[in-house]
């Protein structure tokens, strides 16, 4: 592997952690704000401080700030973040995903929570008193500020600015710094785990499609089934008391039935998702290897519109479907299975300690304000 330590002038890791560092301080002080009063009580305020930070704080500050600090313009920033459409395969597979990240959510919760309970931790200090109003209409403002902005807004931060600002140190590495500061902005102990997991999974489906909008639709998935099974079971909808159907039949059984059950849906779970993951990567290396070829043969449907471009040496066309591509072709060099799927990358840029210094503040940061909530619920 070799490395480099000279980045491109439009490529800064120092920058890009700087930006994220902003947008934590920044999120962490409206939080601050927000808990103390300032915004109105009810339905009212949480839509006006939902709206301000996933839009104002986690969407609108760091695209304005990467495009200051990098010096790109705004159609730059969203080509970076890897914009592009889908076809309904492409959908129909990450909406699949998003089912079963719904279950790892579950399954990575439960255990934590757990831990957590185990402890001494107490999970009623973050339970909201009184009655909700589970209304159709709130129904749909919950889709909204629970689903929709975070799946964008917070998709764009972690998959877009700072996944794509930081892979040229490595995608794998680019995947766990990501997901680690996603989990980390959540300020919440409960939060942590769960977020950190699911966040490797968005950063996996964000490289291994190289097009931001399967992340968007699993985050989106996850989060639009918590919120339905919360108003279906308050509202007796369909599916509403599936939860409770499946805790009561678990307890139900001995423990030897419990553990058999849960390995066996584990393992039917990754194999889909192994399934899905494979079938996503198909689905984009077709469409980059299709690309690849229009490119050089100057092509349309197939059919050749114009004489085709010579290439004298075959390295030469390798090199142009890599470049469309995330996949290596050299297959010799694959240390792994994953790197079948992960790019398997010529070179990285080697992190020298200066780049390092705004990823650790925004670390300690999250980690404090996350170890405080934990210690707020032993008190």
């Amino acid at each position: 592997m070799k490395y480099y330590t000279v980045e491109n002038k439009n490529k800064s890791i120092f920058k890009t952690f700087a930006i994220y560092y902003i947008v934590m301080a920044v999120f962490c002080v409206v939080r601050v704000i927000a808990s103390a009063g300032v915004f109105p009580e009810g339905k009212t305020g949480e839509i006006l401080s939902s709206f301000l930070i996933q839009i104002g704080v986690l969407l609108l500050l760091p695209f304005v700030l990467y495009c200051l600090f990098i010096k790109v313009k705004p159609n730059q920033l969203v080509q970076t973040c890897n914009f592009y459409k889908c076809n309904y395969k492409v959908v129909f597979i990450s909406i699949s995903i998003g089912l079963l990240c719904f279950f790892i959510n579950i399954a990575v919760s439960s255990l934590f929570n757990g831990i957590l309970s185990f402890t001494g931790y107490d999970f009623n200090k973050y339970t909201s008193s009184g009655s909700a109003d589970m209304s159709v209409g709130n129904f749909f403002i919950d889709i909204i500020i629970v689903a929709v902005l975070p799946a964008l807004c917070e998709e764009v931060l972690h998959r877009g600015i700072v996944l794509q600002g930081i892979k040229h140190a490595g995608f794998k590495k680019a995947i766990v710094i990501s997901s680690l500061l996603f989990a980390l902005l959540h300020f919440n102990i409960q939060q942590v785990a769960y977020a950190f997991v699911i966040g490797l999974v968005l950063g996996f489906v964000a490289v291994v499609s190289k097009n931001i909008w399967p992340a968007i639709i699993i985050h989106f998935m996850n989060n639009s089934i918590s919120v339905y099974l919360d108003y279906a079971t308050a509202n007796e909808w369909w599916l509403g008391n599936v939860m409770d159907d499946i805790a009561t039949a678990l307890k139900s059984n001995n423990s030897t039935m419990i553990f058999v059950v849960c390995v066996f849906v584990l393992l039917i779970v990754i194999a889909l998702f192994c399934l899905f993951m494979w079938l996503l990567f198909k689905q984009s290396m077709l469409k980059k290897v299709y690309k690849a070829i229009n490119k050089v043969y100057d092509t349309k449907d197939g059919v050749v519109k114009s004489d085709p471009v010579v290439v004298s040496k075959e390295e030469a066309m390798m090199d142009v479907i890599e470049n469309c591509t995330l996949l290596n072709l050299d297959y010799h060099a694959m240390e792994n299975p994953i790197d079948a799927i992960l790019p398997k990358e010529k070179s990285r840029y080697k992190l020298i300690p200066r780049d390092k210094i705004f990823m650790w503040g925004a670390i300690i940061l999250g980690g404090l304000v996350t170890l405080f909530t934990y210690i707020w619920g032993l008190i």
